[in-house]
């Protein structure tokens, strides 16, 4: 059998097709991107869309642009004899009744500012650390009230020359409430936000049983606190008096007026030294850059008042418990200015929370 040797190697081989490239398609090169940082990155995108949300909340309007939380600015201040009163929408207000309520501010001139406190729409506004001095006595156990109520965390400070444990026993527990037994004229290292100090004796039968713990008090006290304010940039508010005015020449007194003042009688271990307190807080403020107000406070009544203070008021409701006649001293025809403490509380919380350089006033309610 014959074989035949074929020989090949000159026939054409089969060709397999050529490689040739797709045509570019150019929306890949934003695709792929994309689908990698999905797949990769996706906490790039929690971060961002957290940031949207922010910024959504922060632009949308407040839930009420008159609600009772609003600002001061909204209501019309009218002359009332150097005071000014508020006459509009004034029940409305949580810290004033309704009724010829009165209350005068004096700002160097400036307007109440643009600050009105508000809290933009789905955002929970922020407890603040406040410290609060002489904060178990009359008015202070009334702010330290309010304050604990809104949602802020209360340093009290008090030495309880005038203050009561009792006065805030009811606090006790709350994780957001502190009490210090403490006095002011020794330095103190907090870290707070805002500065409410009110630790001094306001009653005569107080200040003149120990005048030079009282004047002490006034400054060197005010001169710590003020120190402890410059340290940690905390807003500052001292609580003046009426007495400030001394025995003034002019009725009723504006803040302008500068008074007329007795610096070595027997009452003036207390209004010279809240005039000296005004002037520290005053230097403080042009030589330090501290937020300060001050608030200078006529007579005061209500709820946890010594009956025995030696104030026209207490005097009365004891004489009258007794069953005594009441004291009244000249014709009768004297006039004086009173206000209820809740109403005090309630001012003192709106003139801190405006923002402004200073801030003077004196807080009284209709006199009579």
């Amino acid at each position: 059998m014959t074989s035949e040797l074929i020989f090949r190697g000159h026939e054409s081989q089969p060709v397999s097709d050529e490689y040739s490239p797709k045509p570019p398609k150019p929306w890949l090169s934003v695709i792929r991107p994309i689908r990698y940082m999905l797949r990769e990155q996706r906490l790039v995108f929690v971060f961002v869309g957290i940031a949207i949300a922010t910024l959504v909340f922060a632009l949308l309007p407040s839930s009420s642009s008159s609600s009772a939380s609003g600002s001061l600015d909204s209501f019309n201040y009218g002359g009332y004899g150097g005071r000014h009163q508020l006459d509009e929408v004034i029940s409305s207000r949580e810290f004033l009744p309704a009724g010829g309520d009165r209350m005068a501010i004096y700002q160097n001139n400036r307007g109440l500012g643009s600050g009105t406190g508000k809290i933009p729409l789905g955002l929970k506004r922020k407890g603040l650390r406040i410290v609060v001095t002489g904060g178990a006595g009359f008015v202070g156990s009334h702010l330290v009230d309010r304050l604990l109520a809104r949602g802020d965390s209360v340093i009290v400070v008090d030495n309880y020359f005038t203050g009561r444990k009792e006065n805030v026993m009811h606090h006790f527990g709350n994780p957001r409430f502190e009490l210090i037994r403490h006095d002011v004229v020794e330095p103190l290292l907090l870290e707070v936000d805002q500065i409410y100090h009110l630790a001094c004796p306001a009653s005569p039968v107080h200040y003149k049983h120990n005048p030079v713990k009282t004047i002490k008090t006034n400054v060197v006290g005010t001169l710590n606190m003020l120190g402890l304010a410059k340290r940690v940039g905390a807003r500052f508010l001292l609580t003046s008096t009426s007495e400030v005015y001394g025995d003034p020449l002019q009725h009723p007194q504006v803040e302008t007026y500068w008074g007329n003042v007795n610096p070595i009688g027997v009452r003036s271990c207390y209004d010279e030294g809240k005039r000296t307190a005004e002037t520290l807080t005053m230097d403080y403020h042009r030589g330090a850059g501290v937020e300060v107000r001050i608030a200078r406070i006529f007579n005061t009544y209500g709820p946890r008042m010594f009956i025995d203070d030696g104030r026209v008021v207490s005097n009365f409701v004891a004489q009258a418990l007794r069953k005594e006649p009441m004291t009244v001293y000249g014709d009768g025809k004297q006039t004086r200015s009173f206000q209820y403490v809740s109403d005090l509380v309630g001012i003192f919380l709106q003139l801190i929370r405006h923002f402004m350089p200073l801030f003077v006033i004196s807080i009284t309610v209709y006199s009579f």
